[in-house]
């Protein structure tokens, strides 16, 4: 039996009051075309999830973060292979630094379930009880 080793995905959902970064992947990408996402990608030989998220954030965004706490970790499969996507919170380090697209912030209040693919469902649930407001 092989088994095929999992790919870690490091990803960083920078929050700001009651918004999030979030970009919208091209129609042409090969996964979760024309989904939304947070930024993120994947860990590097001799790297940790964290390092790798805040480095994905600033190579993809140009906005360094503070890395906070892990949300999530879920199992789920790329068109390369198996995953494991770890979520974490963040918070830009400087806050008038504007995103690079296609990311941008939006209030968590307008962020559509159905527009994320499918591992993201317990990172926005956490966003909406969390700073979705009253």
């Amino acid at each position: 039996m092989t088994v095929t080793a999992r790919t870690q995905i490091a990803v960083a959902v920078v929050v700001e009051g009651d918004r999030v970064l979030v970009g919208r992947r091209s129609h042409a990408a090969t996964d979760a075309p024309g989904l939304h996402e947070f930024p993120g990608g994947k860990v590097e030989p001799g790297e940790g999830p964290e390092s790798a998220a805040a480095r994905e954030c600033f190579e993809e965004v140009g906005l360094a973060i503070r890395i906070g706490r892990k949300l999530d970790a879920v199992r789920a499969d790329s068109s390369t292979g198996p995953i494991d996507v770890i979520f974490f919170v963040a918070e830009p380090v400087d806050r008038e630094c504007l995103p690079k697209p296609p990311f941008e912030w939006r209030r968590v209040t307008a962020l559509e379930p159905h527009a994320f693919p499918s591992a993201n469902a317990g990172v926005l649930g956490w966003l909406k009880r969390h700073h979705g407001g009253s």
